[in-house]
């Protein structure tokens, strides 16, 4: 294959040939799944890392890092330097009171959009360090344009009163069932909880249109807030996740007790989004 001259000697020829997954430029850089100003947030010495991903093409991977080195690399320059670094910038203030501390407040509709669109932009990335992502082009590159969070996605806050570790992540691809027509091909969905400092968020794609519902014992510890709610938002909540591990837990626990249901058979019912 002609490359039309030589290779840049610091980039090989994967970051040639693939494209940026946001606007299909090239070449691609390496783009930091979360955000560097975390670091400062970090214990001294090398810290454990720890990838996980379940379902389809499963893998857990634990390795050693110096600060949080979880990158992908396919994302070009100019989006990873100028909307997803602005689009950090922007979502800084509001994200960092929740990280690193647990102070009582009141989240404003402004404020939790801000949230739910900077966990989308997240867990975008965090699928894209799978083999097969899930999420379509379509999404990604409406995220850029627009900053658009796709339709269908759910974002559900909590809070969890150990801080440490500073960041514990997993994604699990979601086969739904009874959500499609007979012999139509089986919807995927995508589910990527987070646990950042003490915030937690839970991000849900799941890939067709439907009305969800959670068990009531998490109404407690998590909190829609996307799609948009009517009200702010008193944070954090009642009911925590005492550490990491119990917000795993949590967060698998969440995920198996969604009642999905076809807009069709929630106007049936009298079925309400949780």
């Amino acid at each position: 294959m002609d490359l039309g001259g030589a290779i840049p000697p610091k980039l090989g020829r994967y970051d040639l040939l693939m494209s940026c997954v946001f606007c299909g430029r090239s070449p691609v850089t390496k783009e930091h799944v979360f955000p560097q100003w975390l670091n400062q947030y970090l214990p001294p010495g090398r810290q454990q890392t720890e990838q996980a991903r379940y379902g389809a093409g499963a893998y857990e991977v634990t390795r050693e890092s110096l600060g949080l080195d979880f990158t992908v690399k396919k994302v070009c320059a100019p989006c990873n330097n100028g909307w997803m670094s602005k689009l950090e910038a922007s979502s800084k203030g509001v994200l960092e009171p929740l990280i690193i501390r647990q102070d009582l407040d009141l989240i404003s509709l402004q404020r939790q959009r801000k949230i739910a669109l900077w966990a989308t932009k997240t867990a975008m990335m965090a699928d894209q360090v799978q083999q097969e992502p899930l999420l379509p082009s379509h999404q990604l590159r409406r995220m850029r344009t627009h900053r658009a969070i796709p339709g269908g996605t759910r974002v559900w806050l909590g809070s969890c009163p150990e801080r440490n570790p500073i960041v514990t992540s997993h994604t699990v691809r979601i086969d739904l069932t009874g959500v499609s027509a007979p012999g139509a091909p089986q919807p995927v969905g995508f589910f990527c909880p987070m646990k950042i400092g003490h915030l937690c968020i839970y991000v849900y794609f799941p890939a067709v249109d439907v009305v969800i519902q959670h068990a009531r014992e998490f109404h407690l510890s998590v909190a829609r807030i996307w799609p948009r709610r009517s009200s702010d938002l008193p944070f954090p909540p009642p009911a925590q996740p005492q550490n990491g591990e119990a917000f795993e837990a949590l967060a698998d626990a969440l995920r198996e007790s969604l009642y999905l249901y076809t807009p069709e058979q929630a106007a049936k019912h009298g079925i309400r989004e949780s």
